[in-house]
């Protein structure tokens, strides 16, 4: 049987300019931006080895451990989510033009004991490669050596399923590609494999701008949610609502549908965005997607500003996000995002 996960062909970057080269993982520039990495020499990564890298993420006693790996492409061929063409089509083209590249996809896999006990003894030798980036996360690589270990590091990865954590678009634009070129056998893409767990799941939050009818929002959610007053968004048992100057709790009324429809943003979107506001879907012009992780008081502000509204999400867990792959269905568009993300420039291939 061939294998899924296998050691990765990749160059790790030297230590002196791993402060240059590697930065926060962005897509800008395949919109036009030039990136740092053109002016990092490939002088500035060690000589190529094929082999699994333990990579681990850490601000103060919080610790990210993965396993970066080439993984074959074709096991992508199925269940990805919603994407953007034209966002592919630029990253094709980018990836066309650029033969190096240094952007690892994020995967998780189920917690598994072997995995770890190899993990947790890698990390006992002496690392390839420590920094610390420009937002305080400390960086570290670890190449696994023994012939032994790798292959039984990989088995125990292959075994279960595979999520994509980030990097929907690389993937649909490499795939893309490969498909473009006949499907060429043995094409694998550089992934960093998280235990499920091992990561963060973070909430988009949605705001409808100004002027909404409060008191109609408010009778309009009476029905498919038990809406209810509350002090502070923080106390909500579902969806937090602000609008005209005070919060309220939109706990469902019925049992959340299986998979994607039981999300918190297509229960928000079906029962009252759509029919209520009008809101016909996620390019609404109406419309602000507001990140969990910027300052409430900001998207607050422009609701008294305008007289719109806010509804506070909480993220999905991570046993939803694997059921809705299971199912072969797709979550709607800035449902959530992983934290923390690994960087770009750390791995070149």
């Amino acid at each position: 049987m061939t294998e899924i996960i296998r050691p990765a062909q990749t160059r790790v970057v030297r230590q002196e300019w791993a402060d240059r080269a590697a930065a926060p993982m962005v897509d800008a520039r395949v919109q036009g931006q030039d990136g740092h990495e053109a002016d990092v020499p490939e002088t500035a990564y060690q000589e190529s080895v094929k082999a699994l890298y333990v990579y681990r993420m850490r601000r103060g006693s919080d610790i990210h451990d993965a396993v970066v790996a080439d993984v074959r492409l074709d096991a992508f061929a199925v269940g990805l989510v919603s994407v953007q063409p034209r966002r592919v089509e630029l990253l094709v083209e980018y990836y066309a033009n650029v033969p190096s590249r240094s952007e690892p996809v994020a995967l998780m896999h189920a917690p598994d004991p072997t995995a770890s006990r190899l993990v947790e003894e890698t990390c006992t030798g002496r690392p390839v490669v420590r920094f610390e980036g420009p937002d305080g996360l400390e960086h570290t690589v670890w190449r696994m050596t023994g012939a032994e270990e790798t292959a039984e590091l990989a088995a125990a990865l292959g075994e279960g399923a595979l999520y994509i954590a980030d990097g929907h678009h690389r993937v649909a634009a490499r795939l893309t590609a490969w498909e473009r070129a006949g499907r060429p056998a043995d094409t694998g893409v550089l992934c960093v494999l998280y235990p499920m767990g091992g990561l963060r799941l973070g909430a988009f939050h949605r705001r409808v701008s100004g002027p909404v009818d409060a008191a109609a929002l408010l009778a309009a959610a009476e029905g498919p949610f038990r809406v209810r007053p509350l002090a502070a968004a923080g106390e909500a048992e579902g969806i937090a609502l602000y609008v005209d100057g005070s919060w309220y709790d939109l706990a469902p009324a019925a049992a959340r549908p299986v998979g994607s429809a039981g999300l918190d943003v297509s229960v928000l979107h079906d029962s009252l965005l759509g029919p209520a506001l009008g809101i016909a879907g996620p390019a609404h012009p109406r419309l602000e997607v507001v990140p969990a992780h910027l300052p409430l008081e900001q998207a607050v502000s422009s609701c008294a500003a305008d007289d719109g509204a806010l509804f506070c999400l909480r993220p999905p867990p991570l046993e939803k996000v694997a059921e809705i792959a299971d199912l072969g269905e797709v979550t709607p568009p800035k449902t959530t995002y992983f934290s923390p993300k690994p960087y770009a420039g750390i791995f070149l291939i």
